[in-house]
């Protein structure tokens, strides 16, 4: 039998130890035993170029027989094997903000939505660039717009920062933020999401209906995250959830869409509740009115004072910022664990101790080690400009 296989246990491949061993002894059966295999020799050098070309068609067999799970698939792949439930990868969303732009007369400005090539675009100070997003006629003085980030993604913004103005316009004396973003971008949804929501999504032909309308929500494109809430009481409960009703709490995704997988899976007769409501045509052409809310965005604020087992690693404050945005993205409701970040952080950077931390909902307030949402239609976001980090 063949010693790389498939059997009903699964894939079986050889290990590089014993490659060499095979074509050492295949090398003694025509040459004889006599033969110099050290690895310095060139019969021994050449031994080790064979084993190591059959060892990258091996991994390369092991990759392709990983593909086809949805656990272990990577990239494309993965995008494939989740079409098979109807799932698809969620993409990068933009940043959406308020900018106050004040001018010394009436002008107009041209926005993306138009398909202008240079919309009006302004900047902050990290040289991240927001366009203009509809046209405007700007009244004289202060004037709030909606901008869109140039580049899809997490592009995150602080208060009283975008204040470069990038398309010199004569009217305009200047530009500011005020107030936080209104809609914060993702970035593209990665493999490890993917694979979670997926898993998640199987639950569409479940018994249950709950389960089955969360795995329907999660399955609809650009739906980051979703919450289904049931009270099955005959009062209103703590939630404000009215008796025997539901409430549908979907992270992204087109309204529209959401309501029709609300309708098509609710129990029959089921209460809903939400700020948003979207008309559903029936057959008998009269319109349902289904109830769902999209979560509030909650600022997290994280502090670490680090310090380092050793006296020779310098410890990179801002890769570990990046790399805790990276690795950690709140669901709805989810509580913020700074011993989960703490974990996180170990993995990022082995040597980097915490000597004190924790978490909050305000710069100036108290860090504490768990903390929760303020309600369970909210969801933390994090960002680098809100985790302060020392290294002592």
């Amino acid at each position: 039998m063949t010693t790389n296989y498939v059997d009903e246990t699964g894939l079986h491949l050889q290990a590089l130890a014993d490659i060499v061993t095979e074509l050492e002894d295949g090398f003694k059966t025509i040459y004889g035993s006599s033969i110099n295999l050290n690895p310095n020799s060139p019969d021994g050098q050449m031994i080790n170029l064979f084993a190591q070309a059959k060892i990258d068609v091996l991994d390369l067999v092991s990759q392709v027989y990983g593909s086809f799970s949805p656990t272990s698939a990577i990239g494309v792949a993965l995008d494939q094997r989740c079409a098979i439930n109807g799932v698809v990868r969620a993409g990068a969303t933009y940043t959406t903000t308020n900018i106050t732009v004040t001018t010394d007369r009436i002008l107009s400005l041209v926005g993306q939505s138009s398909g202008a090539v240079t919309p009006f675009t302004v900047s902050d100070a990290l040289g991240n660039n927001f366009y203009l997003a509809d046209n405007e006629t700007l009244a004289l003085g202060p004037n709030i717009l909606a901008f869109i980030s140039a580049v899809a993604g997490a592009v995150l913004t602080t208060t009283n920062t975008i204040t470069n103005i990038v398309t010199i316009t004569l009217g305009v004396i200047s530009v500011n933020n005020p107030s936080s973003v209104t809609i914060q971008g993702i970035d593209e949804e990665t493999d490890a999401a993917l694979r979670l929501r997926r898993s998640k999504s199987v639950a569409l032909p479940s018994i249950g209906y709950l389960e089955g309308l969360t795995g329907a929500l999660l399955a609809i494109p650009d739906v980051v995250d979703a919450l289904v809430v049931e009270n099955a009481t005959g009062t209103t409960d703590g939630n404000s959830i009215p008796a025997h009703s539901i409430w549908s709490i979907v992270d992204g995704g087109d309204h529209d869409v959401i309501a029709d997988v609300i309708y098509k899976k609710r129990n029959a007769g089921c209460g809903m509740y939400g700020n948003v409501t979207v008309s559903v045509p029936q057959i008998n052409n009269i319109n349902f009115p289904v109830k769902f809310s999209n979560p509030t965005y909650e600022d997290l604020y994280m502090t670490m004072v680090l310090t380092s087992l050793s006296t020779l690693h310098v410890i990179d404050i801002t890769y570990i910022k990046q790399s805790l945005f990276d690795g950690k993205q709140y669901k709805i409701y989810e509580i913020a664990d700074f011993t989960a970040l703490s974990v996180l952080l170990k993995s990022i950077d082995p040597l980097a101790v915490i000597v004190s931390g924790g978490v909050c909902k305000t710069v100036g307030g108290t860090y504490v080690p768990l903390l929760a949402t303020t309600g369970i239609n909210y969801r933390f976001i994090m960002s680098t400009s809100k985790m302060i980090i020392s290294a002592v």
